[in-house]
């Protein structure tokens, strides 16, 4: 315990565990909130939790202390390198459960330099975990879950194409600039395999594609560039 705990952090440490914030509000929205997530540093033992999500259900805030699970954790670490575990814990001096899991975070030499914990309320009714897990404000959005990368690209060109085809405001000599156009604003061509595949669905050469891409990208550029005459 003393070598981990007296190891002095570096700036690099404190941006490793800075990096885990965004990914705990994301949880902490998808999971609604009966579910707490709590960001410990091991820099300071006695004021080591530096960021929390729903602390509501245990009542902690920033600047709490460390836990006696995050200390046996530690203890695990160095005996045996296990890095997260997943159990049921009650509060101290009350009956609540929660299941609950803590995940050590290490930094790139390995060392042990803080700790998420995710704690769920078990003490609540169906209907509250369902209006709590469902009631967040989220956007709908359709994923495509694919085994490849081929199908992926399909699995976005094939409706846009066929919704371009059948739009007869876009005109004949438009519509494979437009189906490139539509696959670019998602992001598609990210992926240099997209390239070739929308070349060959299309019947185009990868150079017609590469054209309108350029086309795409110049139009961008102008959008950002102050009128010239202004900064004359």
């Amino acid at each position: 315990m003393d070598a981990l705990t007296s190891h002095e952090f570096t700036e690099s440490d404190r941006l490793i565990l800075k990096s885990q914030i965004p990914f705990m509000e994301c949880l902490g929205t998808m999971f609604g909130d009966n579910c707490e997530l709590v960001l410990h540093s091991f820099e300071n033992l006695h004021e080591s939790v530096i960021h929390i999500v729903n602390g509501h259900v245990t009542g902690r805030k920033i600047g709490a202390p460390v836990t006696n699970i995050a200390l046996e954790k530690l203890s695990e670490f160095c005996n045996s390198n296990e890095t997260w575990d997943v159990y049921f814990s009650n509060k101290n001096g009350e009956k609540r459960t929660f299941k609950s899991s803590s995940t050590l975070i290490t930094n790139f030499d390995g060392v042990a330099i803080g700790m998420i914990c995710i704690n769920y309320s078990l003490e609540v009714s169906m209907y509250s975990f369902m209006k709590s897990f469902m009631h967040e404000p989220v956007k709908r959005k359709t994923e495509n879950f694919s085994n490849d990368i081929n199908s992926m690209v399909l699995s976005h060109l094939d409706p846009i194409k066929h919704q371009v085809y059948s739009d007869t405001n876009v005109p004949s000599k438009n519509k494979v600039q437009e189906i490139i156009k539509q696959l670019y604003k998602i992001g598609l061509f990210e992926l240099p395999i997209t390239t070739k595949i929308v070349s060959s669905e299309l019947s185009v050469s990868t150079a017609t594609v590469y054209k309108h891409l350029r086309q795409i990208n110049r139009v961008k550029l102008d959008m950002h560039i102050p009128n010239r005459e202004c900064c004359k």
